[in-house]
Parts: C-alpha cells; sequence; structure tokens
C-alpha cells in the first residue's frame, strides 16, 4: 500500500571531521549517573545510598505504561541520588555510581549455551530484561515491537545515519560488523520473520565492505542501499525503500519491524552472554571541538569527560558563542552547557558556532513546503499554533509532522520552525491543553 511517498534532498553531511578517526572505547569513568527516567517514564529506584552494585546489576524500573528496567553500567558503591542535566533538556533525578574498576558482574552475566534452541518468547523476553531500547534517538522499548499480534515479514535494521556530523552507527557498525548480522538474525527470530535487511545510505561504502566477509554466514540477511538524500533515515522512507510498502501508524502494518543498527548490536550480546543494555555509541562533534571523536561509553557517563578526549574545545571558544545539541544538528535539542549525562536517547553532543546577522521573519518563499517529506506546510501549521487554533492544526495535519528539521534547515531567514511545528504538533495531541 503506497499512498504520497516520501520525498528527500541532498543536504552537506560534514561527517569527515569524525570518519577519519577510529572509534573511541571509553569505558571506565569515575562516576556515573544512571537517569531516573525513561522517555516520559519516571523510574522508581531499586537501590540505595550506601549500596554496592554489580555491573549489569538492576537499578531501576518501572512496570507501566510498559516494563522498564535500566542497570549498572560500572560497578562501585551508590553514592548519591542526585539531579543531573539530560538530552532532554531538564535536570533530572540519576543513581551516581563511584567505579571501583573492578568490574564485578552480577550473576545474571553468563554465556548463553542454547542460542540456537530459544524460543520466540525466550527471545522477546531477553530483550525485556536487559532494557533494550531504540537506539537511534528515540529510546522506545524494543521489546514492545516484538509483541505485536500482525504478521512481520521481515526486520529492518535501519543503518542510514542520515542526520549530519553524526557518525556513531558508522563506526560501530565498521567496528563490529558481525555482531550486526548477529543482531539482525536474531530479531528476525523474535519476530518470526525469515528475512533481515541491513538498509545502509549508498555512499557508505565502509558498510557494506565491513559486513561482507561475514554475509555468507548469514544467509537470511541482506544488505539494502538507500538514496543519500535526507531524511532518508526516517523509519517510513526505510520501509518504502525496502518493502514498497507505506503505513498509517505503525510499521508493523506493512509487515515490518524497524530496529536501529546499534540495537542490533547490543542485541547481539544480550542473547548471546546476558549482558543488558549497558553501554552505547555516541560522537563528540562540530566545529567547537579540536578534536571530534565516535565513542563507545558507559550509559551515565558525562560529556564533559569526552569532551576532555576530543582535545577540549577549539582555541578561543567563548561558551556564548556556540550551540550545544544533544543529537543531531536537524533534530537534536539545544541544551546549555556541557555537563550532561548519556543517556540510552543521546548519540550525540554537536558544538557549532551561533549564526549572527540573520533575518528573523519568515519570507513567505515555501522552501519550507517544498523539502517536507509529509506534505505539510510548516509555517502554516506554526501560525496555527502561536493563535492556538485546534481546529486549524488538525486540518493542517500538525500530527503528521516527524520533526526532521528540514523546514528549519531550508530557510533563509534561519527561522525555528521545527521547533514551533513540534510544539503544535503536541498541542494538538493533547487537545489543546
Amino acid at each position: 500500500m503506497i499512498f504520497q511517498k516520501v520525498k528527500g534532498i541532498f543536504i552537506d553531511g560534514r561527517k569527515d571531521m569524525c570518519k577519519k578517526n577510529p572509534l573511541t572505547e571509553y569505558l571506565s569513568p569515575n562516576k556515573v549517573y544512571i537517569p531516573l527516567i525513561q522517555r516520559s517514564s519516571i523510574l522508581k529506584a531499586e537501590v540505595k545510598v550506601g549500596d554496592y552494585v554489580k555491573l549489569g546489576q538492576l537499578v531501576a524500573s518501572v512496570e507501566k505504561p510498559f516494563n522498564v528496567r535500566v542497570h549498572a553500567s560500572v560497578s562501585g558503591n551508590v553514592t548519591a541520588i542526585k539531579k543531573v542535566w539530560h538530552a532532554s533538556g531538564k535536570m533530572v533525578d540519576a543513581v551516581e555510581i563511584e567505579n571501583d574498576f573492578k568490574n564485578e558482574l552480577a550473576d545474571t552475566i553468563k554465556e548463553e549455551k542454547n542460542v540456537d534452541k530459544l524460543t520466540r518468547e525466550q527471545l522477546i523476553e531477553k530483550m525485556e530484561l536487559a532494557g533494550l531500547t531504540g537506539l537511534g534517538g528515540a529510546g522506545f522499548p524494543t521489546h514492545v515491537k516484538y509483541k505485536t499480534k500482525l504478521k512481520i515479514d521481515a526486520v529492518i535494521i535501519n543503518a542510514v545515519e542520515c542526520e549530519p556530523y553524526l557518525t556513531c552507527d558508522y563506526h560501530f557498525i565498521t567496528t563490529y560488523a558481525e555482531k550486526l548480522l548477529k543482531g539482525a538474525t536474531y530479531m528476525a527470530r523474535a519476530a518470526g520473520a525469515s528475512k533481515a535487511y541491513v538498509a545502509y545510505k549508498i555512499n557508505y561504502k565502509e558498510i557494506r565492505e565491513a559486513m561482507m566477509p561475514y554475509l555468507k554466514d548469514y544467509p537470511n540477511v541482506e544488505v539494502f542501499p538507500v538514496k543519500n538524500v535526507y531524511p532518508s533515515g526516517w523509519e517510513k522512507f526505510v520501509v518504502e525503500q525496502v518493502t514498497k510498502k507505506t503505513y498509517k501508524n505503525l510499521p508493523a502494518e506493512a509487515g515490518v519491524i524497524v530496529n536501529n543498527s546499534a540495537t542490533a548490536i547490543i542485541y547481539a550480546d544480550i542473547v548471546e552472554k546476558n549482558i543488558p543494555q549497558i553501554v552505547r555509541p555516541m560522537v563528540v562533534t562540530g566545529e567547537g571541538v579540536k578534536v571530534p571523536h565516535a565513542f563507545v561509553v558507559p550509559i551515565g557517563t558525562k560529556v564533559s569527560d569526552l569532551i576532555e578526549i576530543c582535545g577540549g574545545y577549539v582555541d578561543g571558544l567563548d561558551p556564548l558563542k556556540y550551540n550545544y545539541i544533544a543529537g543531531g544538528p536537524m533534530t537534536g535539542k539545544a541544551i546549555l552547557i556541557d555537563d550532561l549525562v548519556v543517556s540510552d536517547t543521546l548519540g550525540s553532543v554537536v558544538i557549532k558556532p551561533i549564526i549572527e546577522g540573520f533575518h528573523p521573519e519568515c519570507l513567505g518563499c515555501g522552501k519550507c513546503a517544498d523539502v517536507c517529506p509529509a506534505y505539510l506546510t510548516p509555517t502554516e501549521i506554526k501560525k496555527a499554533f502561536e493563535r492556538k487554533d485546534l481546529k486549524l492544526l488538525g486540518d493542517l495535519n500538525a500530527n503528521k509532522c516527524v520533526e526532521c528539521g528540514l523546514c528549519s534547515y531550508v530557510c533563509p531567514s534561519h527561522v525555528e520552525i521545527t521547533e514551533a511545528v513540534g510544539k503544535g504538533k503536541a498541542y494538538l495531541l493533547k487537545g489543546g491543553k
């Protein structure tokens, strides 16, 4: 079923500044801070100050609306429950663990001896117990996708990473290519599907080359190149490219489940070693740091520690003249300082100069509507939100906005259209509240 095909445009990726440096494993911070929030769910701490925790031990959870579990990413003593800066731009409670550098493993971490005999239900249960989430930025609990009652024909691993500057998935895949194929295979089994696809951007030849030596051992996995346009990593775009189908609400309607490539790599270790989700790839990049880097870090690592590894800020940096962006420059959130912690949803921090001297008013050029992949009129949605016109927001289909950032990117006046449209979408979905 195809309605309107997703469109996209070519934009300067600016990825070379980070691609040229190898992946850095920074796995031993002095302290980590495990956020007590997962998407919009507030978690209950399962430990208290003074407790000793092992690597991989459950430290927080919540049952509703989904069973969410987070784990210690280092071993050591719980020294505080304190406020930290989060990728959401807010301060949230977090469990502070002082690393003892012993890496004592939780009792649940052990080699899985019967991987080939695991049932679909057992594979899904492993996702749930490990706290596996979408590492592309959404942070949605993965096990929920796999509990669908719809028939799933294939799993699509999204390795497109179309945001400018970002290379965390690129580095993670080229370093752990076979783990990606293993994770894709396990996910297909968990979905009851016969096929898995790894979708990657066609100009990322290194990703294909990294997987080629192993593909013969994974006959049910196929690599699939997609166009070098933005937002080619958008879930609906990927599904349309691979399956020639589209959907209204969820990819399962088109017979597929979509997972980020980092999620698949982490899942391979979950299945084979019962290691929960305690690390993630991320990048610190942009014109504001001396040596941009891609990292693998424990969840709860301070971003300021990573900036030091990047050689610090460029000489003469005035913090008031630079933007700190949690996430990619197209869809990320502006933050005030670098003192935030790595969560499951934080794949990057981009540090860029502030643009000065632009015209702050809409010129009525229509470029934002021309590039919108959801075929919306962003400036009209912005105006409707400013007037709090709930009916007009509905008529303009504000709920279909994917917040890809293209409207703000192409705006010659640098108007922050995406932020306004996103607020209009939220206002509509909440019924004007």
